[in-house]
């Protein structure tokens, strides 16, 4: 009997806990979907700082990547594969095809424009498709569309037949320096051979020992 109604109160407190910390996930959630993201464009043009999550669903800010260049494209995972999947198809083989010593100082990065849609997980996975070097990142869609702003990328939700919707993919892909500066853009159709030749005229010449 004494073992019994152990047994439901350690099952008792479990789902208090459970119950509790659900509670303050969907607060906290809220509460960073409303508070305002502070941003800074460095005096850039274009680009400039960001807070978001990865897909291992950890924080990452834009200072992450100083001594790296960037290639930021935005989109999501729900986009043809023959838009945003291509672009970012490109950007992974156009940075593998810098070589070895080149390749591992420019990340290509995927930010979603449907974060609602788009978590950590669902990131990863599509990633996963185009090969070990591109990261995700995601947040909540204040944080998203202060990023998109900040980079120029479209933030238009265009909703469809029986409650679907889809989101308008960016145009171009952000090139960042390795100090945050801003280098210029390609546009989203480019190929992996387009974005080398660009990061191979960006990039100094690799170092040989």
């Amino acid at each position: 009997m004494m073992r019994n109604e152990r047994d439901r109160f350690f099952v008792l407190v479990g789902f208090v806990i459970l119950v509790v910390s659900s509670i303050a996930g969907y607060f906290g959630y809220r509460y960073s979907d409303s508070a305002p993201v502070p941003l800074t464009s460095y005096g850039n043009p274009v680009g400039g700082s960001f807070r978001l999550i990865n897909g291992a669903d950890g924080s990452v800010l834009d200072t992450d990547f100083r001594g790296r260049w960037m290639l930021i494209y935005f989109g999501d995972t729900h986009c043809p594969d023959d838009v945003c999947g291509a672009t970012v198809k490109a950007m992974a083989e156009g940075v593998e095809a810098l070589g070895h010593d080149r390749a591992r100082l420019a990340v290509p990065i995927f930010i979603t424009l449907d974060p609602m849609r788009d978590n950590s997980d669902v990131l990863r996975t599509y990633a996963l498709r185009y090969g070990s070097h591109v990261t995700v990142m995601t947040g909540s869609p204040k944080m998203i569309q202060a990023v998109a702003k900040e980079y120029h990328a479209p933030y238009v939700r265009r909703d469809g037949a029986n409650g679907d919707y889809s989101m308008e993919p960016a145009s171009q892909i952000v090139i960042m320096s390795p100090t945050g500066r801003y280098e210029g853009s390609l546009p989203a159709t480019a190929t992996a051979a387009d974005i080398t030749a660009r990061m191979t005229e960006l990039m100094p010449p690799a170092a040989h020992n």
